[in-house]
């Protein structure tokens, strides 16, 4: 492609015009991978990612292969958010997702000063067009977008590169740059704000390389812009965290610090890292190529970042979890589970025992919520999902002590401590269940709200967390329970047969009036093996009734 003669003109319009052309080629090709790809790459994301070293050649791999680590970053977040990775995973993912972008670079350098750019890329938008139009298959059409976009792109570099070589002896940028590191600074700035402008930092970095290339600024210079550009693509991250899991955040969090960490040590060692490349060019007796050379420092401080995670995971991985905490995450964290004692039977009984007394609170305060006068069912799913997650814990710690030798006593105990996880569960189950019938029926008069208060005051008796809690209590609580149940029952079928109540109206009161019985049922038969915990010798207090319903 001939240079076109210098002018202020020609330079707008070439500037614009190349980068224009360098990010819908861009675009076109990640968009065009994506597609042809299909769910495969999702899968891959989704599935190979088990270890540290796994998720880093993931994110590499994939980042490599779409040529964004934005729809990287992105996805890894909502893989996050939506529970299917974990965050030690996610965040070698999104370590690997910014190896894998140095490979941009490298398309650039090698491709894009070593080729008569036209005689390369008018054969790919060619076929690629052919493809477009012609085929009717989805996966040979987001083939051919992705073959166009591919030499769409070299010719928006071939338009730079034409450009910058004839600005480069007129020009030169270095004389607008301050010294020192102040100046150094100054060019990470603006390649963080390009990348944020444009999103992209790919687009940036090919500016960076042609602009090298052409004699408009130094290695150094050029390398200090791609610092920047690193640090830029945090944006994506944040923006797509905002409204997200505490998870989600800590991994968009984990690429910030990533890339500023990475950034910082890249600019502190800028010479060194130079002559490093320097010399590893004079051995391979490469020419130094100011192209290749800032792709290689790209590759070059990308590892070192990845390199300095490795002793700074379990640091990294402590301080992320203590931040971003929803309440709701608060409430479900155990809060005596200590897996240090586990090796001491009788500590670790202790702390299982706290732990479900803990639990035995949640399933108290669930029933008292589902027996207001208009339950809130959003406040008793939370309960739930709280005592759930708190469930695999303690179903998890029980499993740990069990693997120790341990004596009859303490193996019964630790059978009982799987009872009362089980009545608390089904407490909150039944609880939910008796609180989503109540938009299906009316109030039916004094016996629903005796009812109701029974219920109340049965689960503020089973609360076995409180100082407070008397078994006396508890036994006479059920009793009022029970006596007010059998009340409202007679009541509702009485108000049905006589026709002041809509049959489907009374049947619903009275399955939710069972619910909410074999509720306080399960929540008394969990106190009362609670209890037996205290002494692991003990046994449950009787009550042949109780022990007779199916728990």
């Amino acid at each position: 492609m001939e240079a076109a003669p210098l002018s202020l003109t020609n330079v707008a319009g070439g500037f614009i015009g190349g980068i224009g052309l360098f990010l819908l080629g861009m675009h076109m090709l990640t968009e065009g991978l994506k597609l042809a790809a299909g769910r495969a790459l999702e899968d891959l994301l989704g599935q190979w990612t088990s270890s540290r070293s796994r998720g880093l050649c993931t994110g590499f791999l994939i980042t490599t292969l779409v040529q964004s680590s934005t729809a990287v970053t992105i996805a890894t977040i909502g893989f996050v958010n939506s529970g299917l990775l974990t965050l030690r995973n996610s965040l070698w993912v999104i370590f690997g997702s910014n190896l894998g972008s140095t490979m941009n670079a490298w398309l650039v350098a090698a491709l894009g000063f070593n080729f008569k750019i036209d005689a390369f890329a008018l054969p790919f938008v060619g076929v690629g067009a052919v493809l477009m139009l012609v085929t009717r298959g989805a996966r040979s059409k987001a083939l051919g977008q992705a073959l166009a976009g591919f030499g769409i792109l070299f010719l928006g570099i071939d338009v730079l590169k034409d450009m910058f070589s004839g600005l480069g002896g007129h020009v030169s940028l270095e004389e607008f740059a301050r010294p020192g590191i102040a100046g150094y600074l100054i060019l990470v700035g603006i390649g963080t704000l390009l990348t944020v402008l444009m999103q992209t930092s790919g687009a940036v970095i090919a500016l960076i390389i042609t602009a090298a290339q052409g004699g408009l600024m130094s290695i150094e210079a050029a390398c200090a812009m791609v610092i920047g550009t690193n640090i830029g693509t945090t944006s994506t991250a944040i923006l797509a965290a905002l409204g997200a899991t505490a998870n989600a955040k800590r991994v968009a969090a984990a690429h910030v610090v990533f890339n500023l960490i990475t950034g910082l040590v890249a600019l502190g060692l800028l010479p060194v890292l130079i002559n490093f490349i320097e010399e590893i060019q004079q051995f391979l007796a490469q020419p130094a190529s100011p192209a290749v050379m800032v792709a290689m420092f790209h590759s070059t401080f990308n590892l070192l970042g990845v390199a300095l995670m490795v002793p700074l995971d379990p640091w990294l991985i402590r301080s992320l979890s203590q931040r971003f905490r929803s309440r709701q995450e608060e409430a479900s964290q155990p809060r005596y589970l200590d897996h240090n004692v586990v090796s001491v039977p009788d500590l670790a009984l202790r702390a299982l025992r706290l732990e479900l007394a803990h639990t035995q609170g949640l399933a108290c305060e669930g029933l008292r919520l589902a027996a207001a006068p208009v339950p809130d069912e959003a406040r008793i799913a939370r309960r739930r999902d709280t005592l759930e997650t708190l469930a695999l814990a303690i179903s998890d710690y029980i499993r740990r002590i069990s693997t120790a030798a341990l004596p009859a006593t303490l193996v019964e105990a630790l059978a009982r401590g799987l009872r009362v996880l089980r009545y608390q569960q089904a407490t909150s189950d039944l609880s939910q269940h008796g609180a989503a019938l109540h938009g299906h029926a009316t109030a039916c008069g004094l016996e629903q709200v005796l009812f109701q208060q029974a219920l109340s005051a049965l689960a503020e008796a089973c609360d076995g967390s409180k100082s407070e809690f008397s078994p006396a209590a508890m036994e006479l609580a059920l009793e009022n329970t029970e006596t007010a149940y059998a009340t409202l029952k007679e009541a509702l079928l009485v108000a049905g047969a006589a026709g002041h109540l809509d049959i489907r109206d009374m049947e619903n009161r009275l399955r939710q009036g069972s619910l909410y019985r074999r509720a306080a049922e399960q929540l008394v038969k969990a106190q009362r093996h609670l209890l037996s915990l205290e002494t692991p010798d003990a046994h449950p207090l009787p009550d042949d009734r109780l022990e007779a319903i199916p728990g």
